[in-house]
């Protein structure tokens, strides 16, 4: 497309410019990543305008502004899907580097739960190409029947009006998990292929619906998952995936920066040692090196 949206800037080098941005503040070294955020209209995925947006971390209603303009909506901004709830479409940086961490490549096999209105679906969707395929889950019944429509033309992608706990995801090369949880899912870990990666953010909040969350970057490596501390970000919680006790847990290592020493996720049975961050049954999160 080549239409020109004001006197200077047509609206493929508007998505380019965008696109560079990202690649600079979220330190992409995917081209393929930096090609689809050029490649994939945004403004399709936000409903009609005026759009309300906000480069900020507030949670007051008032950190809104209102446009028409579909400039103003490629920049690094989120865009209200349903301001009362301040429920958002994502920050595009912080969305990428949870996207770069994937490790995507054209045919590779993708699973994402919580998927909105599908835009950053279709980003994973570009990356992984044809050949590679992406199954997305969204619990709220509207969004997802928005998801399905953003999404038609992709026919390598599948869209669930699904809790994305109840789905399984099959073997898999990558999961990105966009809601917060306390826990990974057992077949979360189980479908990840050698050398996959799951993006998992963990509540380390406020006991409400949206939370802060600590997110892990879970890397298969034979029947053993290492982990990293990506970020930390704001983001609403699972339905389900959500444990009192371990929330308890979670914060308390957090707060004391015992979390600091994550190396791995273990889900063996085994006795709880000074290595372990947060131990339960089925579940630890271990400073031991993989």
């Amino acid at each position: 497309m080549t239409e020109e949206v004001n006197n200077h800037f047509t609206l493929d080098q508007l998505r380019r410019f965008y696109s560079e941005e990202l690649r600079i503040v979220a330190g992409l070294e995917s081209p393929d990543l930096v090609s689809a955020f050029a490649r994939v209209p945004r403004e399709r995925y936000l409903g009609a305008p005026p759009w309300k947006f906000s480069s900020g971390t507030s949670v007051k209603h008032s950190s809104y502004r209102t446009t028409s303009s579909v400039c103003d909506v490629y920049h690094d901004v989120f865009v209200a899907l349903e301001s009362k709830k301040f429920l958002n479409n994502g920050q595009p940086s912080i969305i990428a580097r949870l996207i770069a961490a994937l490790k995507l490549s054209p045919g590779k096999r993708a699973f994402h739960c919580g998927c909105g209105t599908g835009y950053y679906t279709a980003i994973m969707a570009e990356v992984v190409g044809s050949r590679g395929s992406v199954v997305a889950a969204e619990i709220d019944s509207t969004l997802a029947e928005i998801a399905v429509t953003n999404l038609m033309d992709y026919d390598h992608v599948k869209v669930l009006n699904r809790d994305g706990a109840d789905v399984d995801p099959v073997p898999c090369d990558a999961i990105l998990i966009n809601a917060g949880v306390t826990h990974p899912h057992p077949a979360w870990l189980d479908c990840l292929s050698e050398g996959g990666v799951l993006v998992l953010p963990l509540s380390v909040g406020r006991q409400l619906s949206v939370n802060d969350a600590m997110v892990l970057g879970i890397t298969r490596r034979h029947n053993q998952f290492a982990a990293e501390i990506l970020s930390i970000i704001t983001i609403y919680s699972s339905p389900s995936m959500r444990d009192p006790i371990l929330q308890s847990m979670l914060n308390d290592s957090f707060e004391s920066h015992a979390m600091l020493r994550l190396k791995s996720v273990r889900k063996d049975d085994h006795d709880r040692t000074d290595t372990c961050i947060v131990h339960a049954p089925g579940f630890c999160l271990s400073a031991v090196t993989i």
